[in-house]
């Protein structure tokens, strides 16, 4: 029985795709749905020699620009009477992704991908594929439909 789920989102055309093919999916499970944001931590950027003085109000910028999409998404896409939380992460997508559903008992991801093949995927990876690798439980990856298939 599928009594929680987890969206995990990166704002991208994918994964509003994705919320949308799993908030029709809900009509018929009914189940609780877990909204998810990872903000990547900057650290992984260090070899671009940013500021330091900067670095802690940039990311409180992307922080505040974040949590105001996740709040835009609930008040406008998810209908009022389905339960919806809203969660804002730091660290890893894939591995905070993997750690929430864990921690919460979730029953299914619902994952955007977006098709990235050839070098783009070697050199970028595939956040979902890792999810799907890696989850505690079922991951259903929703590709968008204007995305190339892999062959």
């Amino acid at each position: 029985m599928v009594r929680k789920i987890l969206i995990p989102t990166d704002f991208s055309i994918s994964a509003q795709h994705a919320l949308l093919y799993t908030l029709d999916l809900n009509s018929l499970l009914k189940a609780r749905l877990y909204l998810l944001h990872v903000l990547q931590e900057f650290t992984d950027f260090s070899e671009f020699n940013l500021c330091p003085s900067i670095l802690p109000q940039l990311y409180a910028e992307f922080e505040q620009h974040a949590s105001r999409r996740l709040e835009e998404i609930v008040s406008t896409v998810i209908p009022p009477e389905v339960t919806c939380s809203v969660y804002l992460l730091h660290g890893v997508p894939f591995h905070e992704i993997v750690q929430f559903a864990s921690n919460e008992e979730i029953d299914l991801i619902a994952i955007g991908t977006r098709g990235r093949t050839g070098i783009q995927s070697v050199i970028f990876g595939s956040t979902a594929e890792k999810v799907i690798k890696r989850a505690p439980c079922p991951v259903l990856s929703i590709r968008h439909p204007q995305t190339e298939p892999r062959s």
